[in-house]
């Protein structure tokens, strides 16, 4: 896609942070955009400022782990216009502590939230996306730490990387299709997920050291980039076609070390008998396609 202008775009967490930041930069260039968020009345004064700023804008409710209220929000969205920008980007934090001792209903409501809404997401709109024959682009919002995992949160990190898991196998499947994508990899970000974290997780609030953690966060993430600046970050890579999109350089050493960590753990085979793996065949069996290129 290189013209964002006249799209709609439907955008999820879109009352703040990242969601709102890019909704704004893509309305400042003509696109129509659909706030959704779990903060119905968030997205909606948020449309309004946008529409006071004389662009076009819908705010609606949307909990993203509910294929309900998924089906309702793509009436909605189909009522105000073709979806051809999909900005699957809501998310929360995982909460802290020791794996063993996680609360199971924070673990599903985590993965719920930040991988599994991916799939909503596009099973609301991609298929018609896909249909239209129109340049198209799908974002999905993963994290740095998914490659590079910091001492924090189980849950957020493998969240994450399950995240960026879907985003790369999408990048093969849509490959020969109108619709490109990217994956949004930030780094700190001044964004409320933590306090969203805790206004929203489904047991009680954190107390003792993981109570002391959630604020910690909070002081480091305030001091995070702008979202404003990765929001016109993501419109940039929409109209060049990026798949990947690291708007903070200061990962990529820690990224490279994870890397080179991986690559060195290669040994010899387990069976030096073993033919070996027919990678071509693997490639050419789930269509030839491999980093979204033909091979």
């Amino acid at each position: 896609m290189t013209d964002v202008a006249g799209k709609t775009a439907f955008i999820t967490g879109g009352a703040s942070g990242l969601g709102l930041a890019t909704a704004k930069a893509l309305a400042a260039k003509g696109t129509s955009v659909i706030l959704a968020d779990i903060d119905g009345a968030g997205a909606e004064a948020a449309a309004a400022s946008l529409r006071s700023a004389g662009g076009k804008a819908l705010g609606l409710r949307l909990d993203v782990t509910s294929e309900e209220s998924w089906s309702e929000a793509g009436a909605r969205a189909r009522d105000f216009g073709p979806v051809r920008i999909l900005f699957s980007n809501a998310g929360v934090g995982g909460g802290s502590g020791p794996f063993e001792q996680y609360d199971t209903d924070v673990w599903r409501w985590n993965y719920a939230v930040n991988a599994h809404a991916h799939l909503y997401a596009c099973r609301t709109f991609l298929g018609d996306m896909k249909a239209s024959g129109e340049a198209s682009h799908l974002v999905i919002t993963s994290s740095m730490v998914a490659i590079v995992p910091p001492p924090i949160s189980v849950a957020y990190i493998s969240s994450k990387y399950a995240t960026l898991g879907i985003a790369m196998a999408l990048r093969n499947e849509l490959a020969d299709s109108c619709v490109d994508i990217s994956v949004l990899m930030p780094g700190m970000s001044a964004t409320r997920i933590v306090e969203t974290t805790r206004e929203l997780r489904p047991v009680e609030v954190e107390v003792g050291k993981a109570a002391a953690t959630s604020q910690a966060m909070q002081g480091v993430l305030a001091g995070g980039m702008s979202p404003d600046r990765i929001g016109a970050r993501v419109v940039e890579a929409i109209e060049a076609g990026e798949y990947w999109i690291f708007t903070h350089p200061e990962w990529k050493k820690m990224a490279e070390l994870v890397t080179q960590d991986m690559l060195a753990s290669f040994g010899p085979s387990a069976d030096p008998a073993y033919r070996g793996d027919d990678i071509d065949g693997l490639i050419a069996a789930n269509g030839g396609r491999m980093f979204g290129a033909r091979v």
